[in-house]
């Protein structure tokens, strides 16, 4: 027979252990499904509490220097511009309840998937936020494709000449190349998979001329230096005229802001034996220097 204080650690233990647990695994998988948020931004910044829910970032504009000057010859007094960027923190969170008797029944770490499902989903708003933060906007470049990716013809143009890789990779060089003229540099390309797709077509009548590189499980890692960022919060193939592609210089580019990291709260209703499983997190985004951003549009 086990003494009371034993059960008692055993109970206190149960409630704990698990609650931390799962708090970790909102917080982890939250961070690593995320495609832009974390690894784009210019900005990753932990607001204070308190703080209004904006932060304002501080810039100046770049100064460009005097000369060659003559002999004695004094330099005339710029002024430099100063002004900040708003980024506005909101709440976000997701909420399920889960019966208890149903999880006892059940085969298999029910709850981890759920919950690991919530943690994917906030990163996933978290990305969708930053990709409407880059595309709803007049960037300080843009280039059209010659060719309408989604074209019905795409067997008999597409595919044989691969006409719209060629046409979206010569627009991708030509933006990249003029934030390049004005001392910016790109270093991402943010695009969906199913445009992407034309770049992974295999074309034996044509060399495809593509600076392109990939990983060891054949996925696109850069073209034409630009690391790649394939992700569904991108908009998808259409023959619409619509921005299909981002360029960015991830140091001007967009930035977030945190007021709370993903957390995790577990309640249990014991009278109708189920669990409020709750999480939540404060965060935003906006975009910073229009000149670090570039768009690849169709026709």
């Amino acid at each position: 027979m086990k003494e009371l204080t034993e059960l008692t650690n055993d109970t206190s233990l149960a409630t704990w252990i698990p609650a931390d647990y799962y708090a970790d695994l909102i917080l982890e998988a939250s961070v690593c499904y995320g495609q832009l948020s974390g690894v784009i931004t210019a900005l990753d910044y932990d607001a204070e509490q308190g703080s209004g829910g904006i932060v304002q970032v501080r810039y100046a504009s770049s100064r460009s220097a005097q000369g060659p000057m003559e002999a004695c010859e004094c330099l005339s007094a710029a002024s430099s511009t100063l002004g900040t960027y708003s980024i506005t923190i909101y709440p976000y969170g997701d909420y399920d309840q889960m019966c208890g008797y149903s999880l006892w029944k059940a085969k298999g770490p029910v709850k981890d998937v759920i919950l690991n499902e919530m943690a994917k989903g906030l990163a996933n708003a978290r990305d969708s936020a930053i990709w409407d933060a880059i595309v709803t906007l007049t960037p300080g470049y843009h280039a059209h494709s010659t060719a309408s990716c989604g074209s019905t013809t795409t067997d008999s143009e597409y595919c044989c000449g691969n006409k719209f890789a060629h046409s979206f990779y010569n627009a991708i060089v030509s933006v990249t190349q003029e934030m390049k003229s004005n001392c910016y540099h790109p270093d991402y390309l943010i695009l969906n998979p199913t445009v992407a797709r034309y770049f992974y077509n295999k074309d034996y009548l044509y060399e495809n001329g593509f600076q392109t590189k990939y990983d060891a499980n054949g996925n696109m890692t850069m073209l034409h230096g630009l690391k790649v960022i394939e992700t569904g919060v991108a908009t998808d193939c259409s023959t619409s005229a619509t921005t299909l592609a981002v360029i960015i210089d991830s140091s001007k580019a967009v930035g977030e802001a945190w007021g709370k990291r993903p957390t995790f709260e577990e309640t249990r209703v014991p009278e109708c034996d189920y669990y409020k499983e709750v999480i939540w997190m404060y965060w935003g985004c906006h975009e910073m220097d229009l000149n670090a951003i570039g768009h690849v549009l169709n026709p």
